[in-house]
């Protein structure tokens, strides 16, 4: 049974995710938890988790908002998913195992299924799927950090991805042989991950983390 501070944590994402929270604008603890008929404590807490990911910025004078989006964040953060990804898809390129692969295999099945029903929570697949990488390459001190600049990224999808504007973007259109663009992607990603070539793993992540980074740029900014 999910918890009060679950429920309160996901209904924010949600409410961030439908657009009823645009950038810049205050998450009020109250208020949230007023809405949700839920006493303060698990919403202050779920706020807290949401800051801790990245999702939500917060001040002393201001409290907990949704973070402004600009070009030059949006460069700044790619940057260091660049640096620290393809790092890490080099890393487990040369001592991934049975249980590493067995978890790929199953993540690209879930995703399948979640763009197949169009679902919204693809970006829990896709945290799931980026973090897996992060997790095999066996550097903790990575994992935080990574989780955080996935979910900052999010944010850039949730606001200028068409797909959780009602349509199909660029990165989640089907391809000829049925199956979506950002699937195929992450079948490849992970297909060199297990060919054991460093060099060609750390070179598809590129190309990866790359073409959602210009997705988001003609979306927005062309």
């Amino acid at each position: 049974m999910e918890s009060a501070e679950e429920r309160a944590y996901r209904s924010i994402i949600n409410m961030i995710v439908f657009h009823k929270c645009p950038p810049g604008s205050p998450v009020v603890e109250k208020q949230i938890a007023e809405e949700l008929n839920l006493s303060r404590t698990p919403v202050r807490n779920a706020l807290k988790r949401l800051v801790s990911d990245g999702l939500l910025d917060s001040s002393k004078n201001r409290g907990c908002f949704v973070p402004m989006l600009s070009r030059r964040d949006l460069d700044n953060l790619y940057s260091f998913r660049m640096l620290i990804e393809c790092d890490c898809a080099k890393k487990v390129a040369l001592h991934c195992n049975a249980i590493d692969i067995k978890r790929m295999k199953s993540l690209l099945r879930e995703e399948k299924v979640v763009f197949n029903e169009r679902k919204e929570e693809i970006y829990l697949v896709n945290e799931k799927i980026h973090l897996a990488i992060v997790t095999a390459s066996q550097n903790e001190y990575f994992v935080k950090p990574v989780k955080q600049l996935i979910w900052r990224s999010q944010l850039y999808l949730f606001f200028f991805d068409s797909f959780y504007m009602g349509n199909v973007s660029l990165n989640k259109e089907k391809l000829p042989d049925g199956n979506f663009k950002s699937c195929e992607e992450h079948r490849i990603l992970f297909e060199a991950i297990q060919s054991k070539d460093p060099v060609y793993a750390e070179q598809v992540m590129e190309e990866h983390v790359t073409a959602t980074y210009e997705l988001l740029v003609q979306t927005k900014w062309h």
